[in-house]
This record gives C-alpha cells, sequence and structure tokens, in this order.
C-alpha cells in the first residue's frame, strides 16, 4: 500500500494532499474518485496525529446543537451504511440540571433534533426521569437532576475510519507516502524527504491540500506564506477508563462549554474531549459515582488540534503559491469529514454532480454483517484477506493479553502501509488499554515484524521498543518524535 516516495520524484499530479488524518484521507479518496492523479503525504503514519485518539461520538453533541443539524444527521446516516463495522449507533444520555437550561428549550431541542432525523432509523429522543437515567447508566449521579435527554448518536472508530479512507484513496488509484515530509515549496513544486530512505523528493501538483491539523500554519510558512495565522493550536485530552457495562453513553454539556463524552466499549471507556486530564477527571466526578481518580486511567491520548481562526463557511482557505493553489483545510472533528472533502474536491477541480463516495461502501463496509465476530468489528468484510496470509493453522493470539492475531499484524504491514513497529503496535493492532509492553510480547511481536516488515526500518527489538515508548509517551503529553522521522526510522538495518 506505501509507495516508495523515490519513484515519485519528478512525478507531476493534479493533487497533492499533506496529512494522512481523517480529513486528509477522505480527501484524497473523493478526489481519486472522481478521476484525479492523486499523492497522499504524512510526515509519520496515517492516523498518527490527533486521529489517533479519535474513538468517540459522531457529533458528541444533544439535540439541537449545530453539530446535529440537517447536514451532519445525513452524513452520520451514510457512515452508518458505508462503514457499519467502524460505526455503530448508541444510546446517549444528557443529564439536565437545575441551571442548564429551561423546559421549554429542551423541549425545542427535542423537536428540533426530530425534525432533523427525517426518515432516520435511529430513535427519536425523549426525555427520561432520572431513576430511569440511573438504571440505564449505572453510577450516573442523579442528584440535582430535573430530567435526562435520551438521543441517539453513532460510537466511531476515528483511527480505523482514517485507515478506511486511506486504503479507499489507494483503491481509486491515490498513491500514499508515508514517513514522507513536506519541507516546503519551490520552483520544482513540493519539496518533500522521505525519511526511510533519507531522500529528497519534488513533486509539482496543480493543488496542494494542506490538511497538517495542527501543523497547518507550519506547512504555510514553509510554502512561502508570511500572513497572519489561520488557526489556533490548543491542547485536546482523552482518557480510557476500565470498561463499564452496557453500551449507553453519557454527555456532559453545560452551556458555553465544549461536550465531554463518556463511551463504552468492550475493552475500555473512552472518555473527552477535555484540554487536561485533571479537569477532565474533576468534569467526570460531577457525575459519576464513585468519581474517578487519576489511577482508574488505562490510558491517555493528548492530542494538539487546530481551531480555525478564519475559514470561512467552507472550511478551507485557499492561497497562491509558486505554481499551485495551497488550500487549507481548518478544524476537526468527524461529522463533517466526507462533505468537506466533497465541497474542497469539487471547488478545485471544477466537478459538478453528486459525489462518488456519498452512497460508496469504505474497504470492508460491503458484504454481511457478522457483529458475533470481534475480527469483523476491527477489518469488516476485509477479514478475508486474513485467509490469504499464508501462516500455520491453530496459530495462537500475538499476546495473551490482547485479541490480536498474528496474521493481523501481516496484514497491516503487507496491506495496510504499516512501516514501522509502532505504526502496528499503535494504529493498526490499537487497544483501548495500549499495546501489552512485556517484554516476552515485545520480543514475540518483534519477531513477526521481521518476518514480514517491507522497508528496512525498527530491526532491532530495543530500538523498535524506544520508538513505540518514544510515540506512546507523546501520546501521554510528552514531547512528539521528531515529525521527519517519526518513530524507528532511523533505526535501519
Amino acid at each position: 500500500m506505501r509507495t516508495d516516495p523515490r519513484d515519485l520524484h519528478g512525478a507531476a499530479v493534479d493533487l497533492l494532499v499533506v496529512g494522512a488524518g481523517l480529513r486528509g484521507c477522505a480527501i484524497a479518496r473523493e478526489a481519486a474518485l472522481r478521476g484525479l492523479s492523486v499523492v497522499l503525504v504524512d510526515a509519520r503514519d496515517v492516523g498518527s496525529g490527533a486521529t489517533s485518539a479519535g474513538f468517540g461520538l459522531w457529533a458528541g453533541a444533544p439535540p439541537g446543537r449545530s453539530a446535529n443539524g440537517p447536514g451532519a444527521l445525513r452524513e452520520r446516516g451514510r457512515l452508518l451504511r458505508a462503514a457499519p463495522h467502524l460505526v455503530r449507533p448508541v444510546p446517549v444520555l444528557l443529564p439536565i440540571g437545575a441551571g442548564d437550561r429551561s423546559p421549554f428549550r429542551t423541549r425545542l431541542g427535542l423537536a428540533l433534533a426530530s425534525a432533523f432525523a427525517g426518515r432516520s432509523t435511529l430513535c427519536r429522543p425523549r426525555l427520561l426521569r432520572p431513576a430511569a437515567a440511573a438504571a440505564a447508566f449505572p453510577g450516573l449521579d442523579v442528584r440535582g437532576l430535573r430530567a435526562v435527554v435520551e438521543f441517539f448518536d453513532a460510537a466511531v472508530d476515528g483511527l480505523r475510519l482514517a485507515l478506511a479512507n486511506a486504503l479507499g484513496a489507494v483503491a481509486a488509484g491515490a498513491r500514499l507516502a508515508t514517513r514522507c515530509e513536506m519541507t516546503g515549496h519551490g520552483a520544482r513544486g513540493a519539496e518533500l524527504v522521505d525519511a526511510v530512505a533519507a531522500a529528497r523528493i519534488a513533486i509539482r501538483a496543480r493543488h496542494v491540500v494542506n490538511a497538517a491539523g495542527a501543523g497547518v500554519d507550519l506547512l504555510r510558512r514553509r510554502c512561502g506564506l508570511s500572513g497572519p495565522d489561520l488557526a489556533r493550536v490548543q491542547r485536546q485530552c482523552h482518557l480510557v477508563l476500565p470498561p463499564r457495562p452496557g453500551e449507553t453513553a453519557l454527555v456532559l454539556g453545560p452551556p458555553g462549554q465544549r461536550p465531554c463524552s463518556v463511551v463504552p466499549r468492550s475493552s475500555g471507556t473512552w472518555c473527552g474531549p477535555w484540554s487536561d486530564p485533571v479537569g477532565l477527571l474533576e468534569r467526570l466526578g460531577e457525575r459519576l459515582e464513585p468519581a474517578p481518580v487519576p489511577g482508574d486511567a488505562l490510558a491517555v491520548h493528548e492530542r494538539l488540534v487546530a481551531a480555525p481562526l478564519a475559514a470561512g463557511s467552507r472550511g478551507f482557505v485557499t492561497e497562491r503559491v509558486d505554481g499551485a493553489d495551497l488550500h487549507t483545510v481548518l478544524g476537526f472533528g468527524l461529522a463533517d469529514h466526507r462533505a468537506l472533502a466533497e465541497r474542497l474536491v469539487a471547488t478545485l477541480s471544477g466537478g459538478s454532480g453528486p459525489s462518488p463516495a456519498r452512497d460508496l461502501p469504505l474497504p470492508g463496509g460491503d458484504g454481511p454483517r457478522e457483529v458475533g465476530d470481534p475480527l469483523w468489528w476491527r477489518l469488516g468484510s476485509r477479514r478475508e484477506l486474513l485467509r490469504g496470509i499464508d501462516l500455520p493453522d491453530g496459530q495462537p493470539p500475538l499476546c495473551p493479553h490482547r485479541p490480536f492475531l498474528p496474521a493481523e499484524l501481516v496484514l497491516a504491514l503487507r496491506f495496510e502501509g504499516a512501516v514501522t513497529f509502532a505504526d502496528v503496535l499503535l494504529r493498526r493492532l490499537q487497544h483501548d488499554a495500549g499495546p501489552c509492553l512485556e517484554p516476552g510480547c515485545l520480543r514475540a511481536a518483534h519477531a513477526w515484524f521481521l518476518r514480514a516488515r517491507r522497508w528496512p526500518v525498527d530491526g532491532e527489538l530495543d530500538q523498535a521498543v524506544a520508538g513505540l515508548r518514544a510515540e506512546l509517551a507523546a501520546s501521554a503529553g510528552g514531547p512528539a518524535p521528531d515529525s521527519a522521522t517519526g518513530s524507528g526510522c532511523a533505526a535501519r538495518s
């Protein structure tokens, strides 16, 4: 799946997408499906930025909020059909305290949400008494509540959704080059550095999409633009707490603040977003009994995100650089990633008519739904690819502490673009509690990695584990790995 960036040197393409987060991958897929020649690059890996902490609710907002408007609800319905293995409907509770909102506003929000939902197959929102809410969400502190709104949203695996879009882009003809950083733009076009081969590459593109997330203004500076910043970088935090019973999620959304979600799944409960772990625990403690404490967290995910300062109504800003148009994508979130891709690609290509991606299943989203099979929830119909991987029958799990199979590790390296040891354990075999760090388990996983790797990186166990730990530390709020090399790319063998 990964193209050797050296093979791209001197290429002329319609579109170069910089940043393989959810939005960048969706844009690459949209453009490739419309017949454009596309190259998608990332300094590290698919979904290695804010997307990697992306399990949560589709809109993450209560009924009547703008995030749950008609467009977002239509997009949610499309995604439920296109990727049922990555997206599932869940009931969500919104507690209403004495000072939160008036009964009139609550009823108005419910009416708007019902009207927006139209023919949605999800249940309409309703009001619950506090006692009924406590039964639906054990541990909810209902003291001081007037009522609780129950509405339906979709729980989304954002990291795997980004990977599915990248797979779809490649299937449509796009070329993907991870561990390849754009360092500038000049007379020869976009200037890039391949961290695996330590090679410099130039690609000439008519359009460059700047989907670099928190690095959008840094990339603009590298391209020679000196105007005011377009984004404000801020830190966003998620905590993973132990698993809890049931599938009902919780949204804590006081007026004037970004909603905070509590979303359970089988091996952990994702909580966030918030600006910092301490504040998040305090917010959760206001409504959960017993109040969670730092020692309860299975994992901490802190990421930098780019909040737009001025993006207009389109969600992107276009500027002219040497010989190309640079389209900077601003904002973050799940709800508009496909619609934004459709708008942007239609603008730069002059295309018209509905997007070919609107009702096309994402890779893994076609075929029968096998909801009782854990592999289906990770791979969807793509689990059939495991049958083509020649491994001895009856393989035990890769690690006794995690559910993944050796064949899934091989699949990640051969067919999903993973390059480094960290790519595999953090972003292809992602677990709510993080990768198992037992020395014996790491040694066994690394032995499989050496058998299946496609690129000369992370050949030594100590270096591979050091790169993995560096990325883990960065995800928990420590210093990030070098953006050009990422984890392990300096450890060639």
